[in-house]
């Protein structure tokens, strides 16, 4: 019994702890028109009939573009706005200049390949999205949108790591269409709430002047050894 109650304990301390080579590097790093090592991405906005870009409901899905492979350095998806967007900038008179809206979006998830600059042994690394704010401003000439462009500022954690280690932003994003136009190939899918790629309506976006960067990822609990669990019923 006694053997039996140390195997038990072990597993139910060692079991829940992932194994990893160690936390993502520490740094800060820009995509390549930056002059950083991040190649650029690309995004889309996913929504159903009656939706719309400043409306609740409107679904993110981003990934990596290095010309020929989507999604193969960075990606994060299934971000929902929470509520309408809000203006909070109004600079157009007479039918021409900026209206800029403030939108928020909560839950997703991010992935980040092994092969990246961050690496430090695994394979890859994936985590939650904490907080996501987007600023996006419409141009106007005589009443009509003639452009798009977006800035986001971003937290996740990092699975495996117990503080909001990983953030990143996003400079002038800038639209390049939407669905009234048809679908556009080599982007990533048009997301529903729920995280499937069946959205019917939505805009695609290229990402520029992406900057991310990881500080101080940390493990809250440290699996015991073997030893020290022996130890407890000497």
């Amino acid at each position: 019994m006694r053997k039996l109650a140390i195997t038990i304990l072990a597993l139910a301390i060692v079991c829940p702890v992932l194994a990893q080579a160690g936390a993502p590097l520490t740094g800060s790093w820009s995509t390549t028109d930056l002059g950083g090592p991040v190649p650029l991405g690309r995004y889309t906005e996913g929504w159903t009939a009656g939706g719309g870009a400043m409306l609740a409901g409107t679904t993110l899905h981003a990934a990596s573009w290095d010309g020929a492979t989507l999604g193969g350095m960075w990606s994060y998806s299934c971000a929902v706005e929470g509520s309408d967007a809000v203006l909070i900038d109004d600079a157009v008179i007479a039918g021409n200049g900026t209206r800029t809206w403030k939108k928020n979006f909560s839950g997703g998830t991010i992935w980040l390949s092994g092969a990246g600059p961050w690496g430090n042994g695994d394979a890859s690394y994936s985590g939650t999205i904490i907080s996501y704010t987007e600023y996006e401003t419409l141009t106007y000439i005589g009443g009509n949108v003639i452009s798009a462009r977006t800035n986001v500022n971003a937290v996740a954690s990092i699975d495996g790591y117990d503080t909001a280690c990983l953030g990143f932003s996003v400079g002038n994003g800038a639209k390049v269409g939407d669905t009234t136009g048809g679908m556009m190939a080599n982007y990533p899918a048009l997301l529903t709430t729920s995280c499937s790629p069946t959205a019917p309506n939505g805009a695609f976006w290229n990402f520029a002047q992406m900057t991310l960067y990881i500080a101080n990822c940390t493990v809250g609990e440290e699996p015991a050894s073997w030893s020290s669990v022996k130890a407890m019923y000497r």
